[in-house]
């Protein structure tokens, strides 16, 4: 894997503007000129997904990136049968939410795309040009991994659309944790953990429950006799992250799921959990490694915003459109609270005047983040678009000092936020898969 695509993967991580940045992990985009010349040209159907299909080319091609990469890691191969069933089930969640997408008029520009690239050939010290010459002289086709990288910014929007909207957090809940014993010690922990998921879908029998419990109790013995993780999360794990050896990255014990936070902190380096249920499924959690990590000074902005967005009523250009017309409404003198009380689709920010609050660098998507930091106080940008839509942002004012109690509460707003966010996407992504028409047709 070159240090281009290795920073990318630390890069694109999905960003909110609800005060602070969440996390979902994305899939590692490991591409070769090998998996494209294997593809044969006779191809076939192997899925029907609603009004889509999947091929047997695209899950080829898939099957051996992801080959690619546990040969990379040295990691054991699981049976090619189960892995193929793996990434079939991966490939049908994808597509159920590219036609949301779809339908909803989600779409990625250029611009928007290439302001990601960029932001991750900068971390190589390479202009967007140099960064695809590389890629391209490490075998890699830019123009797919283009074509990847857009898709992945598609779903992280589908998700954050879906999920996001049923998360709510009240004030109290934020007191509560600002003044628990986990918000007092300030998150200083970081884990390194892995995670297998067994699922249990709705309405199975207390007998069927108790078959998966055994199996993830099976699991467990596996591990401890040496099976490799990584081969079994391939092979078993329904997680968002199985085909990635089930590696969740570096987290502290409040981006973690409340669930799994309890448990991790009590493990040493290298233990494995008993099995932990959720509403989920059974899972198994190992702690690979852990680190302190402490920030006492943040450089941190005040802003606000009016968000707008495309949707299954309005396409990108009319989102567009009717930003740059609340653009030139300001620019004529009415008041930007009260436009982004009528206009913004930012429900973290719309009542407020589109508020945001004393923010942190890293907190905002690249494109935002970016016209962000080249805004004067006291000056609005230009219209914006970024991952979530288009936006004009207002700068109010900057400053550099210590965690104070309202950016605290701001944290504690994300923390409960993220893992709300977590605990609910596999649900979702769940539903999807069960409300859709699917037709497997892989062994037919």
């Amino acid at each position: 894997m070159t240090i281009a695509l290795m920073n990318l993967i630390k890069t694109l991580k999905p960003y909110v503007i609800f005060k602070k940045t969440f996390f979902i992990l994305i899939s590692l985009l490991v591409l070769s000129s090998n998996v494209f010349s294997k593809i044969e040209l006779i191809d076939r159907v192997v899925a029907v997904v609603d009004s889509g299909v999947i091929m047997e080319s695209q899950l080829s091609s898939r099957v051996e990136e992801i080959l690619i990469r546990l040969k990379s890691d040295k990691a054991e191969l699981p049976p090619i049968n189960l892995l193929e069933e793996q990434v079939l089930d991966r490939l049908i969640i994808e597509e159920i939410q590219l036609q949301i997408a779809d339908r909803a008029g989600i779409k990625i520009s250029d611009s928007e795309l290439n302001q990601t690239l960029s932001r991750v050939a900068g971390q190589n010290n390479l202009s967007l040009e140099e960064f695809r010459i590389k890629l391209e002289a490490d075998g890699t086709s830019y123009r797919s991994f283009r074509d990847t990288i857009r898709k992945e910014l598609i779903l992280q929007r589908v998700q954050r659309g879906k999920v996001g909207a049923k998360i709510d957090i009240s004030e109290q809940e934020i007191e509560n944790f600002i003044n628990s014993e986990e918000g007092k010690t300030q998150l200083a922990e970081q884990y390194n953990v892995q995670h297998i998921l067994l699922s249990v879908k709705s309405g199975l029998k207390e007998e069927e429950v108790s078959v998966i419990q055994d199996n993830a109790s099976s699991l467990i013995e596996r591990l401890k006799e040496g099976e490799s993780f990584e081969k079994l999360a391939a092979s078993y794990s329904s997680g968002q992250n199985s085909l990635e050896g089930g590696f969740l990255g570096w987290r502290t014990s409040a981006e973690l799921p409340s669930l799994f936070a309890e448990v991790v902190s009590k493990l040493k380096v290298g233990e494995i959990a008993e099995p932990v249920r959720s509403g989920a499924g059974f899972h198994i959690l190992k702690l690979t490694d852990k680190r302190g990590n402490t920030v006492k000074f943040l450089d941190q902005t005040l802003a606000r915003h009016i968000l707008v967005q495309p949707s299954e009523i309005r396409t990108e250009k009319q989102a567009e459109l009717l930003i740059n017309d609340i653009f030139k409404r300001l620019q004529e003198g009415e008041d930007f609270k009260q436009l982004a009380r009528q206009f913004s689709e930012d429900p973290g920010s719309k009542m407020d005047g589109g508020d945001l609050g004393w923010n942190n660098p890293g907190d905002y998507d690249p494109a935002f983040e970016k016209t962000l930091n080249a805004t004067k106080i006291g000056e609005m940008s230009e219209p914006i678009q970024s991952s979530f839509g288009w936006h004009i942002i207002e700068v109010l004012d900057r400053r550099n000092e210590d965690v104070s109690q309202e950016e605290q509460k701001n944290r504690a707003f994300q923390i409960i936020f993220d893992r709300k966010f977590e605990q609910e996407l596999q649900s979702t992504l769940i539903e999807l898969r069960a409300e859709a028409y699917v037709d497997i047709k892989l062994n037919s």
